[in-house]
């Protein structure tokens, strides 16, 4: 429990941004949570950047930023992720909704979402985003080929107003939404492009994911039974009747889980050269999988 006294005068206390970053420091390192997080938070609510807030740091916060950093401060006491409590994240230098019925975006989605940019053709093609969590994958092609035609879809009700949200608050107007459990509500059609980023976690991994994710981030998006590896049992057996002729599918996976998915691969789709990509830390994160012609 935070001490009455310490916390009222904090409510009502006028500070520098040093030092509300330095009681907030305090707060959270006695908690053993992170600092960080702070920073991040009071960057974001001040719309200063680290430099700014160096330069800015003794002047007095503004009451509605202090007391927003207060609040938000309480949160990530209780592990909140700073993104649900600002209500928005990153993802390839653009601003997104997001909330707890979705995924917060990470970066190694940004890389394979950047391999597609980088090897998408001349024409004009369709694309597949299945599993759409927050549309950041959907929007982000939608912004970059705005010629093209995407379908994004996801099981949960709740991820689709998120996502349909994004694609408004950029006018992406080539974006189609349908609520789909992979491929069953998708009517038979060819699609030059697939991707997805699936439930990939196994349960017995929660040992080594931060309590943040475990007790916010909804596990309809987080977990594959199977050991993680369930996804790609199904996409696998039916993704050839959806891929349009040198049609290509993306996937995103867990780092320990390459050799898994390679034979999956081999034993699904025989005809279909795979390859897999590394992150920038050097660890297989994706893979792109056409068909031999």
């Amino acid at each position: 429990m935070i001490k009455q006294r310490s916390w009222s005068r904090f409510k009502v206390e006028k500070l520098s941004y040093s030092n509300a970053l330095k009681r907030a420091f305090s707060m959270l390192k006695d908690r053993g949570k992170f600092p960080e997080d702070a920073q991040y938070l009071l960057e974001e609510l001040s719309g200063f950047n680290y430099t700014q807030l160096q330069l800015h740091r003794n002047e007095e916060i503004p009451a509605d930023i202090l007391r927003k950093f207060r609040q938000g401060l309480v949160k990530l006491q209780m592990d909140v992720p700073v993104q649900y409590i600002l209500g928005y994240a990153y993802f390839m230098n653009r601003n997104f909704s997001v909330n707890d019925s979705v995924l917060i975006p990470r970066q190694d989605t940004e890389e394979m979402v950047q391999k597609i940019i980088d090897e998408h053709g001349k024409e004009q093609e369709s694309i597949l985003d299945i599993g759409t969590g927050s549309g950041v994958i959907a929007v982000t092609l939608g912004l970059e080929f705005p010629n093209d035609d995407i379908l994004a879809t996801d099981i949960s009700n709740s991820a689709l107003k998120v996502a349909k949200q994004n694609a408004d608050n950029y006018q992406t107007n080539n974006i189609f939404f349908k609520e789909s459990d992979l491929f069953e509500e998708i009517k038979p059609q060819k699609f030059d492009v697939i991707v997805s980023n699936p439930p990939y976690i196994a349960e017995s991994e929660k040992v080594d994911m931060d309590t943040s994710v475990i007790k916010y981030e909804p596990d309809l998006a987080l977990y594959g039974k199977n050991n993680g590896l369930e996804f790609y049992e199904s996409i696998s057996k039916k993704v050839d009747n959806y891929l349009s002729n040198g049609g290509i599918l993306y996937m995103e996976f867990g780092f320990r889980q390459k050799n898994a998915i390679k034979q999956i691969f081999c034993d699904n789709l025989p005809e279909y050269v795979v390859e897999f990509h590394k992150d920038i830390s050097g660890n297989y994160r994706y893979l792109k999988a056409k068909k031999e012609m």
